[in-house]
């Protein structure tokens, strides 16, 4: 028998009832979930979100994975869309809720003949830094950063927040403005493309395809070249949210029940309940059933659409094209590092003193990339990340020293958290279980190379590798590791994610709803999908929206959607 939620769960030892009744059900509290939870939520649905883990955050996890009292951010570091995102703004969390950190050195990379680079929050900055190697490709840098952020800033953030168009529609409105038409430009060509036309130095070159395909996207994937103009202008404006990642999910989990929804842990959805075709509620593994006029999942599309909806009850050629569904090309391995002293990056002579050569604001970035002296050796070691390979002799990877930024992270005063990360492929040749340890070691003894002392004299407490095996532990729906629930490539972004049927957040399944990093505009904190789903929803439902777009929004409606 139904019992309404607020009735049954009056006093401090009620059950939480074996069925209930919600407007709105959303499976995974990642920051997608949370985010249209609390859309829906203060616009007066009842809303309940559940979560398979022990507490919600998803990626924004921050985890004791080395000793007790030292916290690790275990996926989500580098919030790039702080400026933009939309519910952040919508529910003043600047306020009274989250601090941003966001550094002036926010990417350096330290290479074996003592040089380095720096890319900077200021451009300035960023040219001084490329002048020591080029000052043409300097004076480069200083013309295309301003044509990037136009780009980014004009088109890219608000269409990330706006519902999917269609390539051929894109084509038609981008034509209004030359910001767009230069955008046309580059969503012909293949990053490397665009990157080696402007650029001479090998080592910029470098730095700069790293920058722009870290998060999986193929440098020579034609039809992805507008990546570079986003991952370049957001790249060089990365936040830290101090106290943890982990904060901005409490944040949000609090405006959720603040405004009347509820929010269940350790709940693991195994089943959307399907009654004459339409998606009415969630049966959870414990034996509960929840009820909803619509449900929202944020899981990617196998799980949600294979495993929970279930092949038999799928429209058209969905089934299919789930079973097609390509997984990212690569994902992560982690080497988490517990510390007396954070790695100093200084390049050493024979006998042992310093040189000159690293820019001492190396020690002050946000991201220090090493392991690579040019952009073959980067591309060789993609190519054998994408063929299940890792050459100990050619790898390269990203570091941060969180409590660089974060001294909370560990209770121990003056005690340190690091991690060095480099793209690696699921299935890798050897297995795991054979290979991480000498993986471990041999990035160790890179970190020692370029941050001399780091690894040595007991200044290392504690480390512990996450592989991509770990990864899908942690998150099933990330299967194979893949952080994004999908691949970047064309066919699975715009409206074609997850599919052309599915990309506006409804699907064919009448009261089936998508908010996850697999559907339009994709992972990677952009909070999109978690946004664009809750204004399906609430479109759909006749729900009065309490929020409006944001300027930038209203700017790129008008000047491009408007006849």
């Amino acid at each position: 028998m139904s019992t309404d939620i607020n009735t049954r769960i009056s006093g401090p030892f009620q059950e939480f009832p074996d069925v209930s009744e919600w407007d709105a059900v959303i499976i995974g509290g990642g920051p997608n979930g949370l985010i249209c939870a609390a859309y829906l939520a203060k616009a007066g649905m009842k809303v309940c979100l559940v979560e398979r883990r022990w507490e919600v955050g998803g990626g924004l996890s921050t985890e004791e994975i080395l000793f007790p009292c030292y916290y690790s951010n275990v996926h989500i570091i580098y919030h790039m869309m702080v400026d933009y995102m939309p519910a952040i703004k919508d529910f003043n969390l600047d306020k009274h809720a989250i601090s941003w950190v966001k550094p002036n050195s926010q990417t350096a990379m330290v290479f074996d003949d003592g040089s380095s680079l720096l890319m900077s929050n200021m451009a300035a900055d960023t040219k001084d830094s490329m002048s020591k190697f080029s000052q043409k490709d300097s004076n480069t840098y200083g013309h295309m950063i301003r044509k990037w952020n136009k780009i980014t800033n004009e088109i890219l953030v608000p269409c990330t927040y706006l519902p999917a168009i269609s390539p051929i529609d894109s084509q038609i409105i981008l034509e209004k403005t030359e910001v767009g038409s230069e955008m046309l430009e580059m969503m012909e060509m293949a990053p490397i493309d665009i990157i080696n036309e402007h650029f001479e130095n090998d080592k910029i070159r470098a730095m700069l395809l790293y920058m722009t395909c870290m998060w999986g996207c193929d440098p020579r994937e034609s039809g992805m070249g507008w990546y570079v103009a986003l991952q370049m202008s957001r790249g060089i404006n990365k936040c830290y949210c101090y106290g943890s990642s982990h904060k901005l999910a409490g944040a949000f989990e609090r405006v959720i029940v603040e405004n009347g929804g509820l929010v269940l842990e350790a709940a693991a959805a195994t089943k959307i309940i399907m009654e004459n075709g339409k998606a009415a509620g969630i049966e959870l593994q414990e034996g509960r059933t929840l009820k909803a006029k619509v449900v929202i999942s944020s899981l990617d599309p196998q799980t949600t659409f294979l495993d929970f909806v279930g092949e038999k009850n799928l429209p058209g050629t969905l089934a299919e094209a789930f079973k097609g569904w390509v997984w990212d090309k690569w994902s992560f391995h982690t080497l988490h590092v517990a510390s007396m002293q954070p790695p100093v990056y200084k390049k050493l002579d024979k006998d042992g003193k310093p040189v000159r050569g690293y820019d001492p604001w190396v020690n002050e970035a946000f991201m220090t990339i090493f392991g690579v002296e040019g952009e073959d050796q980067l591309l060789a070691h993609w190519d054998n990340v994408v063929a299940g390979k890792i050459d100990l002799k050619n790898f390269c990877g990203h570091a941060t020293c969180e409590t660089i930024f974060d001294p909370h992270l560990t209770r121990w005063p003056g005690r340190h958290v690091s991690f060095f990360q480099m793209h690696a492929p699921y299935n890798i040749e050897g297995g795991w279980a054979k290979r991480e340890p000498e993986l471990n070691q041999a990035i160790l003894d890179k970190w020692e190379k370029v941050a001399p002392g780091f690894t040595k004299n007991n200044n290392i407490q504690k480390t512990n590798g996450e592989t991509p095996e770990d990864i899908e532990i942690r998150f099933p729906n990330m299967r194979k590791g893949s952080i994004k629930h999908g691949d970047y490539i064309p066919t699975q972004m715009l409206t074609n994610r997850p599919h052309p049927d599915c990309s506006a957040h409804k699907t064919p399944i009448e009261g089936l709803y998508l908010c996850g990093a697999s559907v339009y505009p994709g992972g990677t904190l952009l909070g999109g999908p978690g946004y664009l789903a809750a204004n399906r929803v609430a479109e759909d439902m006749g729900v009065k929206k309490w929020w409006k777009p944001t300027a930038e929004m209203e700017k790129f409606t008008k000047t491009y959607l408007e006849k």
